[in-house]
């Protein structure tokens, strides 16, 4: 037994020697090896369904080792298979994306439940034929509501083996043999055929890449080392397992790659080895973006950025090798999987995910028996990397078909192509005719992928023979409009073979001017960049077409800055734009060719006009090579010739330039910008640009700091709310900006100067949940000379998928804005006029002859004439008007309109646009019809798979619009008719027919494409929207009497129609040959609708309707979707997640009306019966009541139950005096704090002008507005008529208080009536609603008071407010009003908050309210309890309050920042603390108020603050004060300390003297007032104006009798007032109307005089000027259409305070007193004995020059000289500049002889020659 056991064991040790012994099997030379290859792909939702769909491709490989190293590689018994249906793999559910870090972007199981739970229930396939060939398409039905009510699960797959037939041109490539190198694990050096795709050698890349290893790392780029030359211990040939990171290629790119190796526990030599790729990590990733629209990634965003496609791939392997030798080895099998994720929007939910799989097993190893052939003819393919065709090669390749067919066969292609491409023009056409669908948009998208397809024959024969002269489709509609869809079609096709025939159809003047310019533009956006597109662009600019045309010009040259801007720029990470040239080489030479013909068009154009479309098209095109003469334009030698338009449009061209050379881009533009004598259009365009170079955070500082020293308030607003929106932009582009320009702003000097300075605004909506955002961008900026801005653009930026994109911005500029509207609204306002009336002739309005005092001189007019030639006052002339309108698609500028300049001057002579006489084609009818089909998006990128196979991400969007409207006019007499005089339009008569539809939509998939095969996720999203408009209308202007009629839909329309649907499909492509032999390609496409039941077992719906029985016409809105989330009802919806419907729809409804009129009619009472004294009693009466009536009258036709509504409407005013006594409400109130409680004398004022300020200012002004609303019953649900009565009563002061000592209220009362009659005995319900001064605020003036009666030493109180505490300011103003001083800064501060009301109380009582208002005002309070819950208090226990009564007070502090509310109900008593009402933020849910389950939230942060009543400004002057900066009402005071303050608020001290000044004056061409002043006691602070306005002077001053300040209030009549010489005697608080003709009451009123005590106030509303004066003080109030146009002590009126000082003759002073003696009229009577006046002159110097000879020299600005005769007594010296001329020049001479009598404004602009100083003579006395 021993000997059988040692027997046995001996035998086991020889086997075990045996067995090691032998080798190890690994790839050797001259043996073949054969795997089986696998490789599939799924594509879906799994978040949402498991529905997918995919392709699977088998094969065997065949390895042949040549030598060690070269290896032959052929693919054998290929098999394809589609794959459709539900995920039946437990593998597949349970597959995870893998990771390589716990930071990894996509979680563990966020796809374990892949593909899961929807079923599908097969019916019968049905097939649906496209077109005229076999193209087929399958939609599966599902039922999945059935299978999920019976429990059932089926587990079907569509899937179908794909017959070799029809893959016999994918066999044909596949089954080539390629060659390569396999060194040590590394796959490289690919060969392959020439004539192979690379599609096919891209398949073959995922098979190699699935052998290559790196074995050693040693060999490899690795990333882990202990040190920079020896590698990590872990890399020891004897470890059991080692882990390292290299940089690998693959075909995917360069990417960092993990592997870990270790051996195998079970078999011995065998090694597991597993890595992962990190494509966050790449030196190179293969990928492929091409768009029409330009965008691009972020790259700095606030999370960590993600990439629109993320993947992740990991391989396993198990390798047969040696442990000793680590460059030998045989893969035994290997086996891929990952996963690309397409995550539009954030990490949750709707999720498209491709996952790919690929496996590949040896079959078997043998010595080599068949020789394979190696590849030729041979070409270098290259490595492993994925390659990426052009586009066109589909294209090409049938191209190359069609080149092989014969000439018969060509003819057959192209007619069959022909037909096909007419069938969908004809389709189209007859859709825009008889209503557009979604299936309209799909046809044109099919017709734009047709003429893609096309051969540059086939095109040039179909288009030509299609499109002829626009002349003969006039009359056939289906022809034009084939016409034009074809043409927009043309403009899309983006190849260089369609400018080619757009170029043939210019030549041979086949399309119009304006279709030119369309076609132009479309195929610059849509084409491929290529050299000869753009040579063929050049040709066309120069063309004789361009030449003749200048509207086909500017598109021809706009387009090609367009298309070179694609050719040569260069790409940005990230960028979503056209694909580039790779000719590094070539990009050079084409730069420096077309930047010389830039630059060429802009030397030869021979106008203004001319260079600015070149200059334009520089900045379109962005080409570095132009930036040296752009640079001449705005700063050069070129820029003093320059006009501004151009100046500014070189500066703008250099924004694509700006962040490619952003260094010389603020070389360039920086010294514009801080230059202040640059114009601040010019400056704030500079910082624009420099703000689009992406500045970093220094140059920003350095920008901010520069507005600490900024004079223009234009510049300064600019850029601080420029800087300001970047700090707080929600998009993920400006995270760098924001975070720097927070920074920035610490150092920036605000400007907030109001609304009608320079300025840039956004408006932005971002949803990070979403991860989509839009932000509109509105820049302006003003111009001095006009209220209007000069410029002003909008611009809309997109974030959407990861990219940003500035989708459009359009923009206007326009000079002489100001005078244009003044000519046509400004002028000859005498009377009140219709818009009509705006279009006559010049010659047609009413001359003034009509009138005899007219004809003769006033002595106003005399006196302006004396002045004008004693102080000549420079006219301000507008600007010449120019302008023109741009608009921007994606960065580029394809429409630029020049408003025509002749027309814009010929409005400013005439008051009229030269408007073409139409009136008799408008009688009889004018048709307008408008066509546009065009794309609105079109964009794909692609990334390649682990297989070879790229997967694409397509978006198509497509657009139809059509608008046909005819217009009836008929105006009486006329409305252009040259022969009507003085004739105003008596009545109106317009009748429109119309119907606006619009359809787009939107298609975009992911898929991924063998050639054979295409599968994928798509979504289909279809917006259809119509506007049916209908109706007539009738203006009776004579009786006041207007009609609107509309008719009424006869049947159902829909408004608005959003679907859209997410689907998984596979396309099968097939090539057959038909009879005559040519290869017809077929389609098969099949598709699965995905239900999301994933998410949602059912969907939300919403249906709600209104109006069926109230007006005959029923709106119902109807929606339908799958939440993403499922956590709410009102989650936001994705359309990814299940299908989506919005609809809006209209119908008749019951007793449906046959058209609906709209009357309305203005009621007045008869007089006739009334004698003439009467009438004019009643006229007074009514004119002072204010009263109006009108009447609306609504009826809806219908023979049998017509509807009616009558509203009826009166308002009226009348003034009373205040009741003082204490409200029921103010019992409470201890006695010193009720209203009406001071009895104190207002401090500062006499006892006679308070008694007099009580007596006017204690009368408040009721306007009552009543509104009776009757109508007839609803059918079904009422029996009788309904009536509504509202009476609203609004109790406010009757002029605004300017008393310290005011406790007045503000109330509104509303009482509103309704049901069976307005007794109140049905439903009623009261508010009353009272603004008055809080308790608070009444202890604190009381305290103030107190405390004024114990006065202590305090400083003079007229300087600055910011020095003085807040509980001082009324003290200080009670010691300025002591000194004279009534309206310091402190008085005006101490009236705004003593004239606040800050509580306000609301008493609602109720009475029968109706069910539905109980619901929704318990809502209304709930959700206002629920938003402000942490600042809630409620006392809702033992409450016994007032039924059917509610009662809310709300009181706000000091500041006016925060509101306190007190609310009580019958039920319970709420407090509220704290609201903010500074930044008020409204956040509204209409969904929990409206009770709907549609989401319909919104947080809104409104900019302009909550504000309480005032008793010395209305509302609206309120928010308009803060709108603009209280400039709202701009005024100029000249205060009784001798210190003015201009328009501008610029203050300074100056004493005016005996002398007449000019305190304002109009220098517009019409000169429409002056004011003057002069103090004629220097002693004292008393005052004398003189106003001439409206062909009158008047003159006010204080009584002779009075000499002092102190008496000047004991007289009762201490104000003298003449008009034109005459005394005028007015009492107190009596108006008096001056009116045009003195003897005729019913003449127009040209101005107003009212007296109160001894304040004096003009007032001209038709002028927009009011002047007042107490004889100590004065006040001039002017309208904002004077900006520009004013001169005098008040300054120019221009927004600026480095001009403020601007002289008669526009010369800027220095110094306030130099200034104000510009101003002074010379007159001999205001001289004293022995004394003089200075006046204002030119120094006069002479010199010998270098050339030693004599030249005069003037200083530039005047300064102060005594006349000859006078010598100074008092003088200052002043640095000056002056400007020398040669002496014997007659220019000289007439200067020396012009400069004795007037200063010389020609000088301020001359060079300046030297520098002297100079004594400016202020006093002089005779010698």
């Amino acid at each position: 037994m021993n000997r059988v056991l040692l027997l046995l064991l001996g035998l086991c040790l020889a086997q075990a020697n045996i067995g090691q012994d032998r080798p190890v099997p690994v790839y050797d030379q001259d043996h073949d090896y054969l795997y089986r290859y696998e490789g599939d792909i799924k594509s879906g939702i799994p978040q949402t369904s498991d529905r997918f769909s995919g392709m699977k491709i088998q094969a065997d490989v065949r390895l042949q080792f040549r030598t060690e190293q070269e290896v032959l590689m052929r693919l054998e018994k290929i098999s394809l298979k589609t794959l459709l249906g539900e995920l039946d793999s437990p593998e597949e559910k349970k597959m995870q994306m893998m990771k390589t870090s716990p930071e990894e972007v996509v979680p563990d199981q966020m796809y374990q439940d892949s593909f899961k739970q929807d079923h599908l229930d097969m019916a019968e396939d049905w097939w649906m034929t496209r077109w005229q060939h076999k193209e087929s398409s399958e939609e599966i039905q599902d039922s999945e509501m059935k299978s999920s009510e019976s429990g059932e699960r089926s587990e079907k797959s569509f899937s179908r083996e794909v017959p070799e037939e029809d893959m016999r041109e994918l066999l044909k490539h596949l089954e080539k043999v390629i060659k390569f190198r396999y060194e040590e694990g590394d796959v490289k050096d690919i060969e392959a055929r020439k004539d192979e795709p690379q599609w096919s050698v891209n398949f073959k890349r995922g098979i190699l890449h699935l052998l290559q290893l790196k074995m050693d790392p040693r060999k490899s780029d690795m990333m882990d080392r202990d040190d920079d030359v020896t590698p990590n211990m872990s890399y020891d040939k004897f470890a059991t397992e080692r882990i390292y990171r290299v940089m690998e290629d693959d075909v995917t790119g360069r990417c960092e790659t993990l592997y870990n190796i270790r051996d195998n526990r079970v078999q011995k030599n065998i090694r597991e080895i597993i890595k992962t790729k990190d494509y966050r990590n790449c030196e190179e990733r293969s990928e492929h973006a091409q768009a029409i629209q330009s965008g691009f990634m972020p790259q700095e965003q606030g999370e960590e950025p993600k990439e629109l496609l993320e993947s992740s791939v990991q391989t396993r392997a198990y390798v047969m090798m040696d442990r000793n030798v680590h460059d030998k080895f045989m893969v035994k099998s290997v086996e891929s999987r990952g996963q690309h994720v397409f995550q539009p929007y954030s990490d949750k939910g709707g999720d498209v995910i491709t996952f790919a799989k690929q496996s590949l097993k040896l079959q078997e190893s043998a010595d080599r028996t068949e020789k394979l052939p190696e590849p030729e003819p041979a070409e270098r393919k290259g490595g492993l990397m994925f390659v990426f065709g052009t586009r066109d090669q589909p294209r090409d390749r049938d191209w190359d078909s069609y080149m092989r067919m014969s000439d018969q066969q060509k003819q057959e292609l192209t007619q069959m192509k022909k037909e096909k491409i007419q069938a969908l023009c004809q389709d189209i056409a007859a859709d825009l005719k008889n209503g557009i669908s979604g299936e309209s948009t799909r046809k044109f998208m099919d017709l734009v992928e047709e003429l893609r397809s096309l051969h540059q024959d086939q095109l040039e024969t179909i288009i030509t023979e299609e499109i002829t002269s626009p002349q003969e489709h006039q009359q056939d509609w289906r022809q034009k409009n084939a016409r034009t869809v074809l043409l927009d079609a043309l403009s899309l096709v983006g190849k260089k073979e369609a400018l080619k025939v757009i170029q043939q159809l210019m030549e041979h003047d086949k399309v119009t001017d304006d279709e030119s310019a369309q076609m132009l533009t479309g195929i610059s956006l849509s084409t491929q960049p290529c050299p000869d597109s753009v040579s063929t662009m050049m040709d066309l600019v120069k063309s004789r077409r361009s030449q003749s045309s200048p509207q086909v010009r500017q598109s021809a040259w706009l387009s090609l800055g367009t298309m070179l801007h694609g050719l040569l720029s260069e790409r940005r990470e990230g960028q979503l734009q056209k694909h580039l040239p790779e000719n590094s080489e070539m990009i050079m030479q084409l730069r420096k060719l077309y930047s010389q013909e830039l630059l060429t068009c802009l030397d030869n154009a021979q106008s203004d006009d001319e260079k600015l479309v070149c200059l334009k098209a520089m900045g379109n095109a962005g080409l570095e090579d132009t930036v040296d003469r752009l640079h001449d334009v705005i700063t050069g030698k070129e820029s003093d010739v320059t006009p501004l338009e151009l100046r500014v449009e070189a500066i703008r061209a250099l924004w694509r330039v700006a962040e490619r050379l952003p260094h010389k881009t603020l070389n360039i533009l920086y010294p514009v910008f801080t230059n202040p004598e640059r114009d601040p259009e010019e400056r704030t365009a500079a910082f624009d640009v420099i703000m689009a170079s992406n500045p970093p955070l220094s140059v920003l500082e350095m920008i901010a700091q520069s507005t600490q020293r900024e004079t223009s308030n234009q510049v300064g607003q600019y850029v601080y709310t420029c800087l300001k929106k970047l700090s707080e932009s929600e998009l993920p582009k400006d995270a760098r900006m924001k975070r720097d320009c927070v920074i920035a702003l610490r150092l920036a000097k605000p400007f907030n100067k109001g609304i009608q300075y320079s300025q840039s605004r956004r408006f932005q909506a971002m949803d990070r949940d979403m991860q989509m955002g839009a932000a509109l961008d509105i820049n302006t900026v003003a111009d001095r000379s006009s209220v209007w801005p000069r410029f002003a653009s909008a611009k809309l930026g997109l974030h959407a998928m990861g990219y940003h994109m500035d989708v459009m911005e359009t923009g206007v500029r326009v000079e002489g804005l100001q005078a244009m509207v003044d000519s046509l609204f400004g002028k000859d306002r005498d009377e009140k006029k219709s818009v009509f009336d705006y279009l006559k002739r010049k010659s047609q309005q009413r001359h003034r002859a009509e009138s005899t005092w007219n004809n003769r001189k006033s002595l106003h007019d005399i006196e302006m004439e004396k002045i004008q030639q004693k102080l000549p006052v420079e006219t301000r002339r507008h600007s010449e008007p120019r302008g023109h309108v741009y608009m921007k698609w994606f960065g580029n500028e394809i429409r630029f309109h020049q408003l025509n300049q002749q027309d814009m001057q010929q409005l400013i002579d005439q008051g009229r646009w030269p408007i073409t006489d139409k009136e008799e084609e408008l009688r009889h009818g004018m048709d307008t019809h408008v066509t546009k089909a065009t794309k609105l998006v079109e964009a794909s990128r692609q990334i390649p798979t682990q297989l070879g196979l790229p997967i694409t991400l397509d978006m198509n969007s497509a657009l139809l619009m059509t608008s046909d409207v005819n217009t009836k006019l008929k105006v009486n007499p006329g409305i252009f008719r040259e022969d009507r005089r003085n004739q105003e339009v008596m009545g109106v008569d317009c009748e429109v027919k119309g119907n606006q539809e619009l359809a787009m939509q939107f298609v975009g998939k992911m898929s991924v494409d063998c050639h054979a095969i295409q599968s994928g996720v798509a979504l289909n999203a279809v917006m259809t929207t119509q506007f049916p408009l209908s109706g007539k209308m009738s203006l009776d202007l004579e009786n006041k009497k207007h009609k609107l009629t509309i008719e009424a839909p006869e049947k159902e329309r829909e408004l608005f129609v959003w679907r859209s649907e997410p689907f998984v499909f596979t396309e099968e492509s097939r090539s057959r040959p038909n009879a005559d032999g040519i290869e017809r390609e077929d389609k098969i496409f099949k598709k699965m609708s995905i239900q999301g039941k994933k998410t949602q077992k059912w969907p939300n719906m919403f249906h709600t309707s209104f109006g069926r029985e109230e007006l005959g016409l029923e709106f119902s809105l109807d929606t339908r979707m799958v939440s993403r989330q499922n956590h709410e009802k009102t989650c936001p919806f994705h359309p990814l997640t299940g299908p989506m419907e919005l609809r809006l729809a209209c119908k008749p409804g019951m007793h449906a009306p046959t058209q609906i009129d709209f009357e309305l009619q203005q009621t007045e009472d008869t007089v006739r019966h009334l004698s003439p004294l009467e009438r004019l009693v009643f006229t007074e009466e009514k004119e002072r009541r204010n009263e109006r009536r009108m009447e609306v009258t609504v009826l809806a036709q219908h023979p049998q139950h017509p509807r009616t509504m009558k509203i009826k409407l009166n308002t009226y005013d009348e003034v009373t005096e205040e009741d003082t006594g204490p409200d029921s409400d103010e019992v409470r109130i201890p006695g010193r704090f009720r209203h009406g409680k001071s009895k104190e004398m207002e401090p500062g004022v006499t006892i006679e002008t308070d008694d007099k300020m009580k007596q006017w200012l204690n009368r408040i002004l009721r306007r009552t507005i009543a509104v009776q609303l009757e109508r007839s019953p609803v059918p079904t649900k009422e029996s009788e008529d309904f009536k509504m009565c509202v009476t609203t009563e609004l109790e406010f002061p009757a002029v605004p208080e300017w008393r310290l000592l005011q406790d007045r209220r503000v109330r509104t009362t509303m009482d509103i009536k309704w049901g069976r009659d307005c007794s109140g005995n049905d439903k009623r319900m009261k508010i009353l609603a009272k603004w008055q001064k809080s308790d608070e605020q009444r202890r604190q003036e009381r305290m103030e008071e107190l405390q004024q009666q114990h006065p202590s030493s305090q400083e003079d109180t007229s300087e600055e407010i910011s020095r003085q505490d807040k509980n001082t300011i009324y003290s200080a103003c009670v010691q300025d009003r002591r000194k004279g001083l009534m309206d310091t800064p402190v008085c005006r501060k101490a009236l705004e908050q003593r004239s606040l009301l800050r509580q306000m109380d609301i008493d609602v009582e109720y009475h029968n309210l109706p069910t539905w208002m109980k619901e929704m005002s318990s809502a209304l309070k709930q959700y206002v309890f629920h938003i402000f819950f942490d600042r809630l208090s409620v006392q809702d226990i033992d409450i016994r309050n007032d039924d059917n009564k509610m009662r809310m007070r709300c009181t706000i502090d000091r500041d006016q920042k925060e509101m306190n509310v007190t609310m009580t109900t019958p039920e319970e008593n709420a407090e509220i603390s704290r609201i903010s009402i500074e930044e008020p933020k409204i956040r509204l849910d209409l969904s929990k108020l409206l009770k709907t389950r549609l989401p319909m939230k919104t947080d809104w942060s409104v900019d302009f603050p909550m504000r309480f009543p005032s008793t010395k400004k209305t509302m609206m002057e309120q928010y308009m004060d803060i709108m603009m900066d209280d400039k709202f009402t701009p005024r100029c005071k000249f205060q009784p300390n001798d210190r003015i303050q201009t328009f501008d608020g610029v203050e300074f001290p100056y004493k005016v003297g005996s002398c007449d000044h000019i305190l304002a004056k109009d220098t517009s061409p019409e000169q429409r007032f002056m004011v003057l002043v002069n103090k004629p006691h220097r002693e004292n602070t008393e005052k004398s104006l003189k106003v001439f306005l409206e062909g009158k002077k008047i003159e006010m001053s204080m009584n002779n009798q009075q000499q002092s300040h102190q008496s000047s209030d004991e007289e009762d009549n201490q104000m003298q007032i003449t008009i034109d010489g005459r005394q005028v005697a007015l009492p107190d608080l009596i108006v008096h109307e001056i009116y045009r003709d003195e003897e005729d009451a019913g003449s127009p009123v040209m101005f107003t005089v009212q007296k109160v005590g001894r304040k004096v106030k003009v007032e001209c509303d038709r002028l927009g000027v009011t002047v007042e004066t107490d004889g100590h003080s004065a006040e001039v109030k002017i309208s904002n259409a004077y900006r520009g146009k004013l001169a005098g002590l008040c300054g120019n009126f221009d927004g600026e305070h480095d001009s403020e000082y601007e002289g008669p003759s526009r010369e800027l002073y220095s110094s306030p007193f130099d200034f104000g003696l510009s101003y002074r009229i010379p007159s001999q009577e205001c001289h004293e004995q022995g004394k003089s006046l200075s006046v204002m002159r030119n120094v006069r110097l002479t010199q010998l020059n270098q050339f030693n000879k004599k030249e005069t020299c003037f200083s530039k600005m005047p300064v102060a000289q005594c006349p000859e005769g006078y010598s100074a007594v008092r003088s200052e010296t002043r640095r000056m500049e002056f400007h020398c001329l040669p002496s014997e020049l007659d220019i000289t001479k007439k200067y020396t002889e012009l400069h004795k009598t007037k200063p010389l404004d020609m000088m301020a602009t001359k060079r300046t020659d030297r520098v002297e100083e100079v004594e400016a003579e202020l006093e002089c006395e005779m010698e």
